[in-house]
């Protein structure tokens, strides 16, 4: 079994991760590492594993909450015939969340300005009197 890095930081707390075979120190902190690490960490932002599916799926036109509830709805279907990668169905079940979240918060900024409009007719009403 691996044993915790020896390597203490700046604020004098140990490093939490585990020494690599051979050494007492983590792949972030073993000297003979670093030149493989900083190869990692290249890679890292050129991996490839973002791959782009050849679906054919139509435009989705969301103008309301109703549209967000009927979008989904159709997103089920399509996962449950098939036609759509459950990795996908759940992405998109995601940006829906999203879309309606921004419904909501302006449907409450029309209703705010609604009531700020109303009390403001009632105040002047008042000093008229």
């Amino acid at each position: 079994m691996a044993e915790q890095c020896i390597f203490i930081k700046k604020e004098g707390k140990r490093c939490g991760g585990y020494s690599v075979e051979g050494s007492s120190y983590c792949i972030n902190h073993e000297p003979r590492m670093q030149e493989k690490k900083l190869e990692a960490v290249r890679n890292g932002g050129a991996a490839s594993s973002y791959e782009k599916l050849e679906l054919a799926l139509p435009a989705m036109v969301i103008n309301t909450p109703a549209d967000v509830v009927g979008a989904a709805v159709q997103t089920v279907n399509e996962v449950r015939t098939g036609q759509l990668p459950p990795k996908v169905a759940s992405t998109i079940g995601y940006l829906l969340g999203v879309v309606l979240k921004a419904f909501e918060v302006a449907n409450l900024d029309q209703r705010v300005e609604m009531i700020e409009s109303i009390l403001i007719e009632r105040r002047t009403a008042i000093r008229r009197k």
